[in-house]
């Protein structure tokens, strides 16, 4: 299988390479393809992964234009520039504003392939008709069926793919939650702040680590307006997974976004951390509530408080619900299993020509 991508050249396309589920897929898959494909290039505005792009020697371009609306007339040129000075096999976009564009091209020779990693229901998902499309878990796939004009044998499903550590960590002897991804409302980080400042009133024993990037002065302001720096610490992004997820026993994401499948709940289950979050987007996909993490009931402060306070108070009962994610990630979304196929999709819609 690998003898027939030795000689493909493969373009990346995704917004930013900062921290992100798409980013840190694009990052996997092309370290991956670096060492079978005969050049590897990656695109984007630029970000934290960049450098890990270049350890690995891998190709990227900086893109002067940001991907969206009000850009798309020079961002459309840019792009063209970019595969008119190279012959790319495969065009692999992680947002569907690059498929639009490229959809347009006649006479093209490479391939469009398109990775659904959330599930939308507007104008875009019926605007863009790649190639072929990958859905990162099953409701994503099921929200192509429903909400594109793609065919059916045009759409796969690979699941996202993270590393399962061989070594399982240890629990803290202070139950620490750990809260990860953009720092903005919809992710739901300011219920959890009024949720701790409840508990911390309740004198209840735990700590909150803090990763990500987003409204950080409005999140430094309320933990010291609360006086909540000994039970709470916000810390910078980090592109190194051990480091993200060091000292924490508990992932909780109480996000009200309708997303996809949080890559950093497959990351964290990986690692035997105990995994909660809500029922929204493809979240169920993995989660299973009560055997493979818990699904939050409500996000309101008050009761995302009673539950965080069980948990914490409780968390000795919960080892099966770890070693069951933990499990889970194994056979349903190791990276090994997606990179194989992956392997097998670029093979089956290479062009005639390759």
């Amino acid at each position: 299988m690998t003898s027939e991508l030795k000689n493909i050249k493969i373009l990346y396309l995704v917004k930013t390479m900062d921290v992100g589920g798409a980013e840190r897929f694009t990052l996997n898959l092309a370290r991956h393809f670096a060492g079978i494909a005969e050049e590897v290039t990656v695109a984007s505005t630029g970000g934290i992964f960049v450098d890990e792009l270049r350890k690995s020697r891998i190709k990227h371009i900086k893109l002067k234009h940001r991907p969206d609306i009000i850009n798309l007339i020079p961002l459309c040129i840019e792009l063209l520039r970019i595969i008119r000075e190279n012959n790319y096999t495969i065009i692999h976009c992680q947002h569907r504003i690059f498929v639009f564009i490229l959809q347009f091209i006649l006479k093209r020779k490479f391939v469009l392939l398109y990775t659904a990693n959330n599930v939308f229901n507007d104008f875009w998902q019926r605007a863009i008709f790649p190639d072929f499309a990958a859905a990162a878990s099953l409701s994503i796939k099921l929200n192509l069926y429903h909400t594109t004009y793609f065919h059916e044998n045009r759409i796969i499903q690979i699941n996202y793919g993270v590393e399962v550590p061989d070594k399982k960590r240890s629990v803290n002897k202070i139950i620490t939650i750990g809260f990860l991804g953009r720092l903005i409302k919809e992710k739901g980080i300011f219920n959890l702040l009024e949720a701790v400042n409840i508990l911390a009133a309740e004198n209840t024993d735990f700590r909150l680590i803090i990763r990500g990037k987003g409204e950080t002065d409005k999140i430094t302001d309320y933990i010291k307006l609360n006086k909540l720096t000994s039970i709470v610490t916000l810390t910078p992004v980090s592109y190194d997974e051990e480091e993200i997820y060091r000292g924490i026993d508990i992932l909780l994401l109480p996000t009200k976004m309708n997303e996809g499948l949080p890559i950093s709940i497959l990351e964290a289950a990986a690692r035997g951390i105990l995994v909660v979050s809500t029922r929204a987007g493809g979240i169920e996909d993995f989660i299973e509530n009560g055997k493979t993490g818990i699904l939050l009931e409500s996000t309101e402060p008050e009761k995302l408080a009673a539950t965080i306070k069980d948990i914490v108070n409780c968390y000795g009962n919960y080892t099966d619900v770890i070693e069951n994610a933990r499990s889970k990630v194994m056979s349903d979304f190791s990276i090994d299993q997606m990179t194989v196929k992956y392997e097998k999709l670029y093979s089956k819609i290479l062009p005639v020509s390759s």
